[in-house]
């Protein structure tokens, strides 16, 4: 009997062990290699808009973008006007004396609201130097 009970609780613990294995690849699988000198992106939500306010800007364009050099890191901000349920994921470039920050949206639907989000990106930058800052906002 204390045989048989064994086995079968060498079976489980087996079984679940693989189980946590096969999680832990899919998790490793979804990660993306971005630019290392990437330190942080985020956005926040300001608030929802209606897109028919021509007092608002246009969606998927930076308004009011601001680039600080603080010792060694660069940091920019703007605002932009997006469907609220996009998720953006941030890159960057730089040649010669051009950054560009890429934003690509990889949502795979829209829902049916805009909202403004501030945007906030903090760029290691070794040589401390300053650049000119182009965007560009992939959808």
């Amino acid at each position: 009997m204390i045989k048989n009970f064994l086995i079968v609780l060498v079976f489980v613990l087996s079984a679940c062990n693989n189980s946590v294995q096969e999680v832990e690849i899919k998790e490793v699988e979804k990660k993306r290699i971005i630019n290392e000198n990437l330190l942080y992106f985020d956005y926040e939500l300001i608030k929802d808009i209606d897109i028919n306010d021509e007092k608002e800007s246009e969606l998927y364009e930076l308004n009011n973008p601001q680039v600080n050099y603080i010792e060694d890191v660069i940091y920019i901000s703007a605002l932009m006007n997006r469907n609220a349920c996009d998720h953006f994921i941030a890159d960057f470039k730089i040649n010669d004396n051009q950054l560009t920050l890429f934003l690509k949206n990889d949502s795979e639907e829209p829902c049916m609201s805009n909202s403004k989000f501030k945007i906030r990106v903090l760029i290691k930058n070794p040589l401390k130097k300053k650049y000119n800052v182009v965007y560009e906002i992939i959808k």
